[in-house]
Order: C-alpha cells, then sequence, then structure tokens
C-alpha cells in the first residue's frame, strides 16, 4: 500500500510538485508540508465546495425565481377573484335594482286589482238595481196590459149596446127623452172608455220603450263588466304567477303552505252573511263561474302574501354587501382544513344594518361561541334564521319580529376575520341554503 501511494506521489510530483507552508505566530513558527497527493486531496475538496456553492446559489436563485412567479400568479389570480367579486356584487346591484321594480310593479297590480275590484262590485249593484227595474217595469206592462184589455173588453160591450139602441133593435118602454138621455150617457161613457184605452195604449208603448233601452244598458253594462273581469283577470295572474314560482322555485308544497295558512285566518262573521253564488255550479253562468275563480284567485294571492312574509325569502341587508363565503364545504378561513360552512358570509363595513328576513320570534338574543354577538329567530313552518359576528343586538330574546324589521348592526364578534355578517337558514334543524330563497322571492320581493 506504501508503495502505490509513493509512486502516485512520484506521479503526481511533476504535476503538483510539494509544497511548504511556514505559518509564523510571535512565538514560533510552524511548517506544514503539502505532497503531490495532499494538495489533489485539497484541490479536489475545494473543487467540491466551488461546485456545491454553484449549485446552492442556482437552486436559491431558481427558488428565488419560482417564488417570484408563484406570488405573481397568486397576484393574478387574487386580482381576478377580486373582479369576479366586483362583477357578482354588480350583479346582485342589479338584481336587487330588477327585484325592486318588479315590487313595485306587483304592488301597483294589487292596487289596480283592488280599484277594479271595488269597480266591478259597483257594475254588479248597477246590474242587479237594473234587473229589478227591468222587472218592475215588466210588472207595469203586464197591468197596463190587462187594464188596456178591460177597457178594449169595455168599449166593445159599449158599442155592441150602442148599437143595439140606435138601431132600434131592442124593446122600448121609455120616452124618446129617455132614449136621448141613454144615448148620451152611453155616448160619454164611450168617449171616456176609448180615451182609457188610449191612454193605456200609449202607456203600454211608453213601458215598451223603457224596457229596449233597459235592456240595451244592461247588454252595454255587461260587455263593460266584462271588459273589467278580463282586466281584473290578467291583474291577478300578473300578481299570482310571481308568488307561485317564488313559492315552487324554493321546492315548498304550496297547497300545505296556504292549508296552513287558511287555518289560521278563518275567522268570519256578522248579519247578513249569505253566499255570492249558488252552491251548484251547473246553476251558475259563465260570468259567475268567471268571478267565483277570481275571487279564489284573489284569496289565494292574499294568504300567499301572508305566508310570503313568514317565509324568509329576503335579504338580511338593504346596503351593497360582498360575498366572501358561499354555501357548502370550503376552507376554514382561521383553522385551515376543509370544513362545512351552513350558511352565506357577506361583507360590508362596521355597523351595517342587519334585517329580519321574515316574521318571527327572537329564540337567542346573545354571545355564543364561534358565533359572537348572535340573533336567532324562531319561523312559522319550521323555520330559523341565524345572524351572527354582530357588533350591536337591537332586539332581545321573546320579542316579535316582522320582516324588515331591523335587529343588528354587522360586525367582527367570535371568529371572525373582518366585519361581515354569517346568515344561516335551518328548516326543522336541517341547514338549507339561504341563496335558494332569496333567488325565489328576487322577482316579488
Amino acid at each position: 500500500m506504501a508503495s502505490i501511494f509513493g509512486a502516485i506521489n512520484k506521479s503526481l510530483s511533476k504535476i503538483l510538485p510539494e509544497q511548504t507552508l511556514i505559518i509564523k505566530g510571535r512565538l514560533e513558527q510552524k511548517e506544514i508540508t503539502f505532497s503531490p497527493l495532499g494538495r489533489l486531496a485539497l484541490l479536489a475538496g475545494s473543487t467540491a465546495a466551488v461546485g456545491w456553492l454553484i449549485v446552492a446559489t442556482t437552486a436559491t436563485i431558481s427558488s428565488s425565481f419560482e417564488s417570484d412567479s408563484a406570488q405573481a400568479r397568486s397576484e393574478a389570480l387574487q386580482d381576478a377573484y377580486e373582479q369576479r367579486l366586483a362583477e357578482l356584487a354588480a350583479e346582485r346591484d342589479e338584481f336587487a335594482r330588477l327585484a325592486q321594480a318588479t315590487q313595485e310593479r306587483f304592488n301597483l297590480a294589487l292596487e289596480q286589482v283592488a280599484l277594479q275590484q271595488d269597480e266591478l262590485i259597483d257594475s254588479m249593484t248597477v246590474q242587479n238595481e237594473q234587473q229589478i227595474t227591468l222587472f218592475a217595469l215588466q210588472r207595469k206592462l203586464n197591468s197596463a196590459t190587462a187594464e188596456r184589455n178591460a177597457a178594449q173588453q169595455a168599449l166593445d160591450g159599449l158599442q155592441a149596446e150602442f148599437a143595439k139602441l140606435t138601431e132600434g133593435t131592442g124593446p122600448r118602454e121609455s120616452s124618446d127623452s129617455e132614449l136621448a138621455a141613454t144615448l148620451k150617457a152611453m155616448n160619454t161613457i164611450l168617449e171616456e172608455a176609448v180615451k182609457n184605452r188610449d191612454a193605456s195604449i200609449a202607456y203600454t208603448k211608453e213601458l215598451q220603450a223603457q224596457i229596449e233601452e233597459t235592456k240595451l244598458r244592461m247588454r252595454l253594462e255587461a260587455q263593460r263588466r266584462d271588459r273589467m273581469i278580463s282586466q281584473v283577470e290578467a291583474a291577478v295572474q300578473t300578481s299570482l304567477v310571481p308568488l307561485e314560482r317564488m313559492f315552487k322555485g324554493a321546492g315548498l308544497d304550496i297547497d300545505s303552505i296556504l292549508s296552513t295558512i287558511r287555518r289560521n285566518y278563518s275567522g268570519q262573521g256578522g248579519p247578513g252573511n249569505t253566499e255570492l253564488f249558488p252552491d251548484d255550479p251547473a246553476e251558475m253562468d259563465p260570468e259567475e263561474t268567471r268571478l267565483k275563480q277570481l275571487l279564489m284567485d284573489m284569496d289565494t294571492i292574499q294568504l300567499m302574501n301572508i305566508a310570503g312574509q313568514k317565509i324568509p325569502f329576503i335579504m338580511p341587508t338593504r346596503t351593497p354587501v360582498r360575498t366572501t363565503s358561499t354555501f357548502g364545504p370550503r376552507r376554514d378561513p382561521i383553522k385551515g382544513g376543509t370544513r362545512m360552512h351552513n350558511g352565506f358570509d357577506w361583507a360590508a363595513p362596521m355597523g351595517t344594518p342587519l334585517y329580519a328576513t321574515a316574521d318571527g320570534v327572537v329564540k337567542f338574543a346573545g354571545r355564543q361561541s364561534g358565533y359572537g354577538w348572535v340573533v336567532i329567530i324562531q319561523h312559522e313552518f319550521g323555520y330559523e334564521t341565524f345572524y351572527a359576528h354582530q357588533s350591536k343586538l337591537r332586539v332581545e330574546k321573546g320579542q316579535r319580529v316582522s320582516r324588515g324589521d331591523r335587529i343588528g348592526d354587522m360586525g367582527s364578534s367570535g371568529r371572525s376575520t373582518g366585519s361581515h355578517v354569517h346568515y344561516e337558514l335551518r328548516r326543522n334543524g336541517k341547514p338549507l341554503n339561504p341563496l335558494t330563497y332569496i333567488e325565489a322571492g328576487r322577482n316579488v320581493y
């Protein structure tokens, strides 16, 4: 082995001759001699160190470039995300504007229905008065006709008796003066009978003219009433169709909900309550059938409006907000990891007003772990709504609220990264997507 190293040193001495390194100190001097093999090892180690340094530097620079590139991509994605959020906010504001316009048209249609309903009732009253007038005129006409016939018969009898007297066919037991008096009396009676007959004929013609005029007015009134019914039907459909779509859009059983509302709002009474239409549909004419269906549709609209007040169909805010989290699985912004998000998060400045989304009773108003300051409202049909992370509560437990009442202010209490409201909708304890109901009610409320 020694001979091998010796041969290697001898061969390397031509390229890397032996060198001595002198290190001088204050008190002593040291000499370190590097053999050719040692110089080779030192050169190899230095080369390896330099190579490692180059590789490490290159990796660091590449990592820096990749980090810058990743940061640039992250910033680009963030910009795109914020731009999309801005577009969604603009779309939401446009939807809110359209919903407001639709609500105004809906309210106007309801006002028109109410006005036309009053006009229709007045028209039906006029029709009833005209029918009563027509019946009275027909009775007068029948009476006048009977009187005319009686007068005609009396006149015919007097004329026959007068003819007998003037012809001398009957027995003569009285003097000429008595005969003259009788003839004079008969002439007077005949003249009176003729006047009565002519008056009866004139009165009969007058009554017939009044009857024809009344029938004409009734036909015109029927045409006007038909147009009014058609207008009311159109207005009712304008109101009824969006309400039906709203309930169907939320996946609700309309018949079941209306049945519940009808049971709770079924009181009636007072003197003189009578049915407007016959019990047997076969006894109703087409107009009565239309009117009955119209009244049923208007009653349905009333029931749906009542139900709409009790089901959370609207947003809990009225000012522009930014959607920061939707319903469904998401990454926890505080603890990390994927978790189910049972509501919607809308961000806006601290103190933004929050409103009840339906009629109900405050079930809880206070602080809860995670939710911070929260209001929980119990609604009918098993619904509950949660309004979390508030900065100030404006209602108390047990308080009854109506849709649109202010219940608190937006904040950042509890587990929160900034001012926002966490809004939850549950039915019989099961979380629901609030956006399903909000979008369903968008074209009505």
